[in-house]
């Protein structure tokens, strides 16, 4: 099984439109599920409001994502469990529960510094996921790890970042 752990804010939404959905957003995840038939996990913090602080399931901000994505073709298929609010660990530990997971991918605006960077593409919060991530994510899925290219510095800036990952992955082509 192939498993995009997906994170909301700055992902399926951007600056421009971040109290929602935005349907150019969810247009080239759409695009990756098709292609890889990948199962979503959801990873956002929105989450922790039903894990952790009480709020109901249908009362929370992330039963309003789960709703909207579905209404554009996008199912949540799980989630991860809640582990100190520590993203890297939450999917860590969803790994370990499902030795079934053969591939996955992290679409994340927030950086994944442990052994999981090489399956994640980084996105920035800004514009969100763009037609730009589909390939590189579409080859992570594929088992062809990395997304960061081998001289990245995350003592960068957020726009010199997203400058060098384009060009590493325009030469790549």
């Amino acid at each position: 099984m192939k498993v995009i752990f997906l994170d909301f804010d700055g992902v399926v939404n951007n600056w421009n439109n971040f109290d929602g959905v935005d349907i150019n957003n969810v247009l080239p995840l759409l695009e990756i599920v098709k292609m890889t038939g990948a199962k979503i996990v959801a990873t956002s913090s929105n989450k922790y409001s039903f894990q952790v602080n009480g709020v109901k399931y249908d009362d929370s901000r992330y039963s309003y994502y789960v709703s909207e994505l579905k209404k554009l073709g996008i199912d949540i298929f799980d989630v991860t469990p809640y582990l100190e609010g520590n993203r890297e660990k939450e999917i860590a530990k969803y790994l370990e529960e499902h030795p079934e997971i053969e591939d996955f991918l992290i679409l994340d605006d927030d950086y994944v510094i442990n052994s999981l960077k090489k399956h994640q593409v980084f996105l920035d919060l800004y514009m969100g996921i763009t037609k730009e991530h589909v390939e590189p994510s579409v080859r992570i899925l594929n088992g062809k790890l990395g997304f960061y290219p081998p001289d990245f510095n995350f003592d960068e800036t957020l726009e010199e970042r997203n400058i060098r990952i384009n060009q590493y992955h325009s030469r790549k082509r």
